[in-house]
């Protein structure tokens, strides 16, 4: 992969998967038909393994975030944060899964769309990725920016000659 994108791929996956991981909190509030297996217990362990995400402890984060998967399946932005945590330790096939499973459970997570990217991004798979971005831009308006470094940075790849 190209050096700048790299740099600016690394550089923004926590704070994009985090912030655009938050906004799925009040969609799965347990008034709008989420499943909650114990009261609080998904969110807190969710929290717990952001917490543990922001210190660098991403193992321990996964294994957070797995408990938060087992506890409620149907939590779209606990196999949001799992996903990112997979990503953020570069198992790319892993955090696919866990995205891919996010989006089948609720298809407006812009977060998902953009690990999902990025993911594919790393395992240099241009048109996936500029799909996953593509729809995480029209998810996410406010995240526009950002995307957009993204996919620009896709677009330079693709036309730069390899050598």
């Amino acid at each position: 992969m190209h050096h700048a994108l790299r740099r600016i791929v690394i550089s923004i996956i926590p704070a994009l998967v985090i912030v655009l991981g938050t906004q799925q909190v009040a969609a799965e509030s347990p008034g709008n038909g989420a499943k909650t297996a114990s009261p609080g217990g998904t969110q807190a362990l969710i929290e717990r393994g952001e917490q543990q995400l922001e210190r660098g402890e991403h193992q321990a984060a996964i294994s957070t975030l797995s408990e938060a998967v087992a506890d409620d399946p149907a939590s779209s932005l606990a196999r949001t944060r799992l996903g990112g945590a997979y990503l953020l330790t570069q198992n790319y096939d892993r955090a696919i899964e866990q995205f891919q499973q996010a989006i089948g459970r609720d298809d407006q997570n812009a977060g998902a769309f953009i690990g999902l990217g990025v993911a594919y991004l790393h395992l240099k798979q241009a048109g996936p990725a500029k799909a996953a971005l593509t729809e995480a831009r029209r998810l996410a308006p406010d995240k526009r920016d950002d995307i957009d470094v993204l996919l620009q940075r896709i677009e330079q790849t693709a036309a730069a000659p390899h050598h």
